[in-house]
């Protein structure tokens, strides 16, 4: 049976036989399935599982380093829509709207966050608390935009040893930006 497409409530085994693992209950002594899914038995843990036939969403948690699109610019804070968790190749569920609060976009002073950050930045940022809502930071050399648009001619930024420069008109302008700016393939998420 193992590698079977089963559904919610299938029998899959005994408790005698095998222990209840991810996707499984057990209920009188039978092994069943919670979920549709493909039907597996981990041999080292001796244990049934149904691993989900689609992806399953996963919430944004602390600790999590996220993407996310700059959709508003204010006086004391960035508002941030989170669209990506690193590592995690699935879709967010639950609350997306993450704020970057002045005091935690760079390890040195900021006095406004319009000095470092502009609408449509990409950037990349750690959770640093996940409820009741999102707060980022992007302290730290990791952290910050990857991917910029000029705010004269909506281009893509460049990075030049004086900040970042648009190639299309040539405005130049000032970020906190990740190491690895510019390098970062979005077309890969």
């Amino acid at each position: 049976m193992t590698g079977n497409i089963v559904l919610p409530g299938d029998k899959l085994s005994t408790s005698e036989e095998l222990l209840s693992g991810d996707g499984t209950f057990e209920e009188d002594g039978i092994i069943r399935a919670n979920r549709m899914g493909s039907y597996e038995v981990d041999e080292k843990g001796r244990m049934a599982v149904v691993k989900p036939l689609t992806s399953i969403p996963i919430l944004v948690n602390k600790g999590d380093v996220v993407l996310a699109y700059a959709s508003s610019v204010r006086s004391m804070m960035v508002i941030a829509e989170v669209f990506h968790v690193t590592q995690k190749n699935r879709a967010i569920s639950g609350d997306t709207n993450g704020t970057i609060h002045v005091s935690e976009i760079s390890d040195g002073y900021v006095k406004s966050p319009e000095e470092k950050y502009s609408i449509g930045d990409v950037i990349r940022a750690k959770v640093i608390q996940s409820s009741p809502s999102i707060q980022l930071s992007t302290k730290g050399k990791e952290f910050g935009a990857i991917k910029s648009i000029c705010q004269k001619c909506k281009k893509s930024l460049k990075k030049t040893d004086n900040g970042l420069e648009c190639e299309n008109c040539g405005h130049k302008e000032r970020r906190k930006i990740a190491e690895d700016y510019g390098s970062y393939d979005l077309n890969k998420l």
